[in-house]
């Protein structure tokens, strides 16, 4: 007897969805299209928007170019810094706000306040204290990014199952197995994204300081080749900046995927 082939279900016919770096190529490409069609077909000046494929060229120029890779380090090491000393302060001082009450209450509306203030109104204060090297950037992008460090640091173990604390207490456990066995795991995933987001934050504060003022970085090279009135390497270092940041999100993304693999299961049974 032949047996005749079922149509395949619903399931089956269902397309894969597509992959995230197809999407993103695709993205990619058409704002080079898109851009290359504004220059050329004279909507916007060449004077102020070069081809992307002088642009491109530039790009590699200084990408082979060891002053502009020396700024480049620059940049990222006052990143780094930055990223450190908010970590180092924020995480801790966040898990003890957001578990002590007599602490969250009336520390929330500090919190609150300072954060509202943006970095760059302290620009002339840290001018004035530090000057124009690396200290000056550092102090403005540790300001910007402790705040939702801190935050996220509180609200995760806020969020804490209030049973799984219970039940620990009725064991017996003392406040340091309560934090490091359900607290911490809890709190883990938000002090993870509350990283990841600053981390990104960092970084557009410290170009921001270059841009207006420092001595160094990529900023500094970003404002005197405007100066220049050379677009097209104005337009590379900003490609550039663009990448970096791209690399620093992904590898947080990355990191968080590995270190704190349940907080994606809990995100994902959420959806």
């Amino acid at each position: 007897m032949t047996t005749v082939a079922q149509p395949a279900g619903p399931a089956a016919q269902a397309r894969r969805p597509t992959p995230t770096w197809v999407l993103g190529t695709a993205g990619v490409v058409t704002m080079f299209v898109v851009w290359d069609l504004l220059v050329r077909s004279g909507a916007v000046s060449r004077d102020s928007l070069p081809y992307p494929g002088d642009t491109l060229a530039r790009l590699a120029e200084l990408l082979t170019d060891p002053l502009f890779l020396g700024q480049v380090v620059q940049t990222l090491w006052a990143w780094v810094i930055s990223m450190l000393v908010a970590s180092v302060v924020a995480v801790p001082l966040g898990l003890a706000l957001g578990y002590f009450a007599t602490l969250y209450r009336p520390a929330s509306a500090v919190v609150h306040a300072a954060r509202s203030v943006p970095s760059s109104a302290f620009l002339p204060v840290a001018i004035l204290l530090f000057g124009l090297g690396t200290q000056m950037k550092v102090s403005l992008s540790v300001y910007a990014v402790f705040w939702p460090i801190l935050l996220n640091a509180m609200y995760g173990v806020r969020d804490a199952e209030p049973l799984m604390l219970t039940a620990g207490r009725s064991m017996g456990w003392g406040q340091r197995r309560l934090l490091t066995r359900i607290v911490l795991p809890s709190a883990a995933p938000a002090i993870a994204t509350g990283l990841r987001v600053a981390s990104s934050t960092a970084l557009i504060v410290v170009l921001s300081a270059e841009l207006l003022g420092a001595t160094s970085g990529v900023g500094t090279v970003i404002t005197t080749y405007q100066e220049a009135q050379r677009p097209d390497y104005v337009y590379a270092g900003i490609l550039i900046v663009g990448i970096l940041g791209m690399l620093i999100y992904y590898g947080f993304h990355f990191a968080e995927r590995l270190l704190v693999p349940w907080g994606h299961a809990q995100r994902g049974e959420g959806r």
